[in-house]
């Protein structure tokens, strides 16, 4: 058991209080020294290819703020991002300095909802996961037809239209009561 028991412990912790915690198949810590070995490698990669300014606000994973066009063009900035401290939490403040946001985590699983109703501030029918943890027995296109729903409850704009275009919907008689 050893170093193994412990961390089972500790996500069984973490679970008990509402937060998905799992073990990341991945045999290198990310975002820890032991990358430092390729940083320079990672770094000249980054220099050989075009990168440009984000068409969209995005919050750096390094500062809690906004991403600046400088950054997002600097192969330096993206190297010392791989190996520098999430600042998960300080980047969910600062999306909530703007009312109304609604997080849609994006892909299998819900680790990132899951910290992000971790942070008390935020309105968790806001936070939504578009599709099923990989262990859960569910149909992802059921589940993602929920998380548009979802979506749409918040206000939302969805096509709906777009959902059945190709589609002929079954009229269904559904109770009077909520």
């Amino acid at each position: 058991s050893g170093r193994n028991g412990d961390l089972e412990a500790f996500r069984a912790d973490l679970e008990k209080r509402g937060v998905e915690a799992s073990r990341i198949p991945i045999d290198i810590a990310a975002h820890s020294r032991m990358l430092d070995a390729i940083l320079p490698r990672f770094e000249a990669f980054l220099r050989s290819i075009s990168l440009q300014a984000p068409a969209i606000p995005i919050i750096s994973n390094r500062s809690g703020d906004w991403l600046t066009a400088a950054q997002a063009t600097d192969p330096s900035y993206w190297a010392l991002h791989l190996r520098s401290t999430v600042l998960f939490a300080k980047g969910m403040e600062t999306l909530g300095q703007r009312a109304g946001h609604v997080y849609i985590e994006v892909g299998p699983g819900r680790v990132l909802s899951s910290l992000a109703k971790a942070q008390g501030s935020i309105d968790t029918n806001r936070i939504i996961n578009s599709l099923p943890h990989p262990e859960e027995a569910w149909d992802d296109r059921q589940h993602f037809t929920g998380a548009l729903g979802r979506a749409w409850a918040t206000g939302l704009p969805v096509a709906v239209s777009r959902l059945i275009e190709r589609h002929k919907p079954n009229l269904v008689t559904l109770p009077a009561y909520p």
